[in-house]
């Protein structure tokens, strides 16, 4: 007998996902090894590791689940090495809902606590269903990992989607003391309007915009005393006044604010046919001020407004149920009035990111896979010998084994 073929667009996030009456205990472990062109056996001047060549555990995830007539709640922990071991609060959401229809999301849900920010797709795209190894690079500049803490409001009606929200602003992984607290009082509002339709058997179409307006923190200086250092530059063990430097004291610096501001659109299709369900998306970015995982933007320190472009454009096709072959080309512009000094001159110049990511897998469906990517990435990191940006080497590769509970 035949195995019957998922439903189009099965990939479950909430708040659409459908889950069973109940509870229900989930799970998954990921484990890879990943191989970088730019590994170096080194330490980098603040003591982090160079070397990138590795076996890691990057998520292993228990999840349990609570669905009733009005009230649902789902709550889940990470653990893993990707910088030393670690355990963390990943979801812990409460809700209440009305969803009179039991195999359809709820018509409205209210919901209070640590949620994914539900800003676009690949936001709330569950990491479990996700075959490439991590969302696009401009996904991953503007929210360092995907939960904040907050309250959000959202709803399906058919084929429209609705989710509106306010969270702290602070997203988990953020390279800040503050993250997931609220250095600021104002809140970081969100809006996310789509749709999510199956014309026919074969067809789901499913998309929809997005926008972010919200506040950033730049904490200031502490106040310092003038003092006078010494080094005994000779070496004679003696005091002379070249030995001396002396350092003025400093009035404090107050923290500051500044505004940031995101818009996205995103559009995906599952078509199914002979091979199996072919899936093609795609979804583009623009931001000001929204980098805080790769060139952490604040205007206060440079004294401009850091504007950020990025897309990414996929295709995933499945190999008779058990195979998984996929192409994804991501495109990050950090800064788009970035100058660079030459001979006493500004010239505009790209940093941009471009990544191809080449991706091959086996299944065993809702039990396990085994993925490779190979990523090609293309950047002006690095100088060359006249001192001008030039590509530095960053290629990489990552073997991942997913085992589902």
């Amino acid at each position: 007998m035949a195995p019957i073929p998922r439903p189009l667009g099965y990939e479950a996030f909430w708040p659409w996902v459908t889950a069973p009456e109940g509870f229900s205990l989930g799970g998954y472990i990921q484990s890879e090894y990943i191989w970088s062109q730019s590994s170096q056996d080194q330490l980098a001047q603040s003591g982090a590791l160079l070397n990138k060549d590795r076996f890691l555990i990057r998520r292993a995830r228990p999840s349990l689940v609570g669905e009733w007539e009005y009230v649902a709640f789902a709550f889940e922990l990470d653990a893993n090495t990707t910088n030393g071991p670690q355990v963390a609060l990943r979801k812990a959401e409460t809700s209440l809902q009305y969803r009179p229809d039991r195999t359809k999301p709820p018509i409205v849900m209210a919901t209070l606590g640590q949620f994914d920010t539900p800003f676009g797709y690949e936001l709330v795209e569950n990491a479990r269903t996700r075959w490439f190894m991590e969302r696009s690079t401009a996904s991953q500049g503007f929210w360092p990992s995907e939960p904040d803490l907050g309250v959000r409001l959202a709803g399906a009606l058919g084929f429209f989607r609705w989710t509106i929200a306010a969270v702290n602003g602070e997203p988990l992984g953020e390279n800040s003391p503050y993250a997931l607290e609220a250095p600021v009082a104002e809140k970081t509002a969100l809006f996310r309007f789509g749709f999510d339709t199956t014309p026919r058997e074969d067809l789901q179409l499913a998309g929809g915009v997005s926008s972010l307006r919200g506040t950033g923190f730049d904490p200031g200086t502490s106040a310092t005393m003038g003092s006078i250092t010494y080094t005994d530059l000779f070496g004679n063990n003696t005091v002379q006044n070249q030995d001396l430097s002396p350092a003025t004291a400093m009035a404090a610096k107050p923290s500051q604010t500044f505004q940031r501001w995101a818009a996205g659109a995103d559009l995906r299709m599952n078509y199914r046919w002979h091979p199996g369900v072919l899936k093609v998306y795609g979804e583009f970015m623009l931001g000001s001020n929204m980098d805080r995982g790769q060139f952490f933007a604040n205007p206060v320190l440079t004294g401009i407004d850091q504007r950020e472009l990025g897309f990414y454009v996929g295709a995933l096709q499945e190999i008779c149920r058990y195979g998984m072959i996929g192409f994804r080309y991501d495109y990050y512009d950090p800064n788009s009035n970035a100058f660079d000094k030459r001979e006493g001159l500004l010239i505009p110049y790209s940093e941009a990111i471009h990544t191809s990511a080449l991706l091959g897998g086996l299944t065993l469906p809702d039990r396990a896979r085994l993925v490779f990517e190979y990523d090609i990435v293309r950047n002006g990191l690095a100088r060359n010998a006249v001192g001008i940006p030039a590509n530095l080497p960053s290629n990489n590769w990552t073997l991942r084994l997913q085992v589902n509970l």
